[in-house]
């Protein structure tokens, strides 16, 4: 498990390994897997990896694991004086408003959706396709056969939503393992991912 990080402002990745961090307990440290352009901070107990986009500047900053990287990322955040979004943010992905990313994102679910119902119908008339054996994708593919058998006019073009939406429901209806977590069994996963770090402290 990861999750992505990343400034507002543009940080030289040179000014963020000089030291300056050190009056915060937050350091570089050295591994195999230190480059040119992935290097890791740490504040003696967590880790954080700084990634150095095409532009020369610190790109990402991700956590792996159950680091905790509030420590570092406030040393980061106060030094540059700078804003740090997480990839659960609009901000994140170059959005003012969540409405902006959401809008954003239906809009690519719309383009795929296309996408898929193209290779769909090339299924479905026994021509080459990109839907891969053995994918969810293939899964939908082989409901809608099911469907269109039933009603051909599913295949019209004013009914792609109806198609999809059917095959995935069926799909998900008749594939899906759903599991229901109790009070307890969601307390206990909660005190596993839960960091001494992130406890409240007295």
């Amino acid at each position: 498990m990861s999750t992505d990080y990343a400034p507002f402002n543009k940080i030289r990745p040179r000014d963020l390994f000089d030291g300056r961090l050190e009056k915060f307990g937050v350091r570089e440290q050295l591994t195999a897997d230190t480059t040119e352009t992935s290097k890791c901070l740490t504040d003696g107990r967590n880790c954080l990896w700084v990634y150095i986009n095409d532009a020369g500047f610190v790109g990402n900053i991700t956590r792996y694991g159950g680091n905790a990287p509030s420590k570092i990322l406030n040393a980061i955040a106060q030094t540059f004086d700078t804003d740090i979004f997480s990839e659960y943010e609009p901000q994140y992905w170059g959005f003012n408003t969540p409405e902006e990313w959401y809008a954003w994102q239906e809009k690519l679910a719309k383009e795929d959706d296309e996408k898929f119902h193209a290779e769909l119908l090339r299924y479905l008339r026994g021509e080459p396709n990109d839907i891969r054996p053995g994918s969810v994708g293939m899964g939908w593919a082989e409901e809608a056969k099911k469907l269109v058998g039933n009603d051909p006019t599913l295949l019209l073009p004013e009914n792609k939503d109806k198609l999809l939406n059917e095959a995935r429901s069926v799909y998900y209806r008749d594939h899906a393992v759903t599991v229901t977590l109790s009070p307890e069994d969601i307390a206990s996963m909660e005190m596993i991912a839960t960091h001494e770090d992130d406890l409240p402290k007295a």
